[in-house]
């Protein structure tokens, strides 16, 4: 046997802070940014604050801190936030939990992998796993699912199942709505007692861990604004006329530089300045590729809207499909004065009658075709399949009902029951 020592090089991109910041700015929406940039500016002495209201107008010069903000509800990132400083979790955990939670959308759910997450940051994947599962033990139940199953699994488990119960008990939802009793017996091994019991606590669930904001609050302030020159040409410009100005101060620059004060408090300075900079020329980027793929829709409506897929316009830019899923989430465009959620620039293609055809467009046809149905003789998911196939759109009955109860819009009988209602009233 023989000791030694060796050198082994590895790349690898730590979580730190400042990544964490970089990451987490991307994601968030303008209203969130705008409070994020103020609790930065407050603690941190190197960061020189002008509020949105003074932008393009003379008024006092810069503070170094923002005024008192006011009260107002805790948000559930920072109540996470919260509950993760209480756990008994190693560094290297919490970090990555704190990272998880800044990667969660506005109704609490994680839509991005963990395989895509280790690809992009360097984390190891059992690492990630770990942390998921602190985030995972927070309130409210369900935080930090994946998908829908997930999260109701794990709203079972905070009511009492123990964990293979609920998942047994989600994969037989259907079995639970049609009231079958005695497959369910035979399948889950329980009896009608506890059939029922399982049955009651699914009608206590929720889709989503997180009551998501209003949509039209959401997108109060668009990300990035669509143009016409004088001959209709399309461009985009990014929208932060309605964040913070933010910069160093030159006085407390000066001094650090000779006295090396607070350097921690100078690097996270600088590195929210540099997130923010890099945010807008990641929205820039995307702003220009839609105009492009999407010019049609911007030209002549919606009904000209192309398919695309986000990993499309990941491949596009050179940037990591999480990049794009951060950078889309919670934003909004302005085109001739409505805000469209960007998301809804991003559509599955399905077979038309000059090629292929956006599933958004498939689905203002499906709600037009139900507002012009006759009164009392709602069109049924079969009708409606066979009238989209009859101009020329290769659909099936499955899909429309999946696109149908997306837009929320009521199954055949329950629309022929409100018919019927009115009609009465």
């Amino acid at each position: 046997m023989k000791t030694g020592l060796q050198l082994r090089q590895t790349q690898q991109l730590a979580l730190t802070p400042l990544v964490r910041m970089s990451l987490a700015i991307l994601r968030m929406p303008p209203a969130d940014l705008t409070e994020e940039i103020a609790r930065e500016a407050e603690r941190n002495p190197f960061l020189r604050h002008e509020a949105p209201r003074s932008r393009g107008l003379r008024g006092p010069a810069p503070t170094a801190t923002p005024p008192e903000p006011a009260a107002r509800e805790l948000s559930f990132q920072e109540s996470l936030r919260g509950q993760l400083a209480l756990m008994d979790l190693a560094p290297e955990t919490g970090s990555l939990a704190l990272f998880l939670v800044s990667e969660l959308r506005e109704d609490g759910i994680l839509d991005v992998t963990l395989e895509e997450l280790t690809e992009e940051t360097g984390a190891p994947l059992t690492a990630l796993e770990t942390a998921l599962a602190a985030l995972q033990s927070c309130e409210p139940a369900g935080i930090g699912a994946r998908d829908l199953a997930e999260c109701l699994r794990l709203q079972l488990v905070d009511l009492g199942l123990a964990a293979t119960e609920a998942a047994a008990t989600v994969a037989e939802m259907a079995l639970f709505a049609a009231r079958d009793w005695a497959t369910l017996g035979r399948r889950l091994g329980i009896d009608r007692a506890e059939a029922e019991r399982r049955a009651a606590l699914l009608r206590r669930l929720s889709p989503r861990p997180v009551r998501a904001s209003d949509t039209a609050a959401v997108l109060a302030q668009p990300d990035l604004i669509v143009t016409r020159d004088a001959l209709g040409a399309l461009g985009v410009r990014v929208n932060d006329r309605h964040l913070p100005r933010i910069g160093l101060d030159p006085a407390l620059l000066a001094g650090a530089r000779g006295e090396r004060f607070a350097p921690e408090l100078l690097d996270r300075a600088r590195a929210l300045i540099a997130a923010l900079e890099s945010r807008g020329r990641t929205l820039a980027r995307i702003g220009d590729w839609l105009v492009t793929r999407q010019a049609g829709f911007f030209l002549r409506g919606p009904e000209a809207l192309l398919p695309a897929t986000r990993a499309e316009l990941a491949a596009d830019l050179g940037l990591h499909p999480a990049t794009v899923g951060r950078a889309i989430a919670g934003k909004s465009i302005d085109v001739d004065g409505r805000l469209w959620p960007m998301s809804h620039f991003f559509s599955a293609a399905l077979p038309g009658p000059d090629g292929a055809v956006s599933a958004r467009a498939v689905e203002r046809r499906i709600l037009a075709l139900v507002a012009a149905e006759p009164p009392g003789r709602p069109l049924s998911d079969a009708a409606l399949a066979e009238a989209l196939r009859a101009e020329g759109v290769d659909i099936a009955r499955r899909t429309v009902a999946k696109y149908r109860q997306g837009l929320r819009i009521p199954a055949t009988a329950t629309r022929r029951r409100l018919a019927t209602a009115r009609g009465a009233g």
